[in-house]
């Protein structure tokens, strides 16, 4: 078996030589879909147009490293990505920035073969999920500093 990193294997995608690729996820972005440090995700070389709801692979230059999101929205030659468990989705992208499309994701003997329409309405839903927590706890902690500093006040 032959080890590659990430960037020599899209090398040989973009030569048409490349085969999936299996790689361990170490982000928790796509949770609870996809596990940190406990699934592997089988990666297809991106041939055609992805499609609404595909989890793709791609670049992310500003950040400096590899992302596995799901395709939120197509818009002519943009593509919207957003992590099933992010606040906010990525920005725009152009098809030629990803790399590949998860076909098969392995979690010990069990095996889940992602699905389009399922993982758009899940996806929403565990977005609505993180908005809310996230809301919350802003909320949570705000009402905590007032009441420290009326406490504050009170004590002088």
């Amino acid at each position: 078996m032959q080890s590659l990193s990430i960037t020599q294997w899209h090398d040989w995608a973009q030569e048409g030589t490349a085969i999936p690729m299996r790689i361990l996820i170490s982000g928790s972005s796509m949770y609870p879909l996809i596990r940190i440090n406990r699934d592997y995700v089988t990666i297809y070389p991106q041939e055609e147009r992805p499609e609404r709801g595909d989890i793709v692979l791609f670049s992310d230059p500003a950040r400096n490293r590899y992302v596995l999101h799901r395709v939120w929205k197509i818009d002519n030659d943009r593509i919207l990505t957003w992590g099933d468990n992010c606040l906010r989705p990525d920005g725009w992208t152009t098809p030629e920035m990803i790399w590949g499309r998860a076909i098969l994701i392995e979690r010990g003997k069990r095996t889940i073969k992602p699905h389009r329409k399922l993982g758009l309405l899940l996806g929403g839903s565990r977005h609505r999920i993180v908005k809310i927590r996230y809301w919350s706890q802003r909320g949570y902690r705000a009402i905590r500093r007032r009441i420290r500093r009326l406490t504050m006040l009170i004590k002088r």
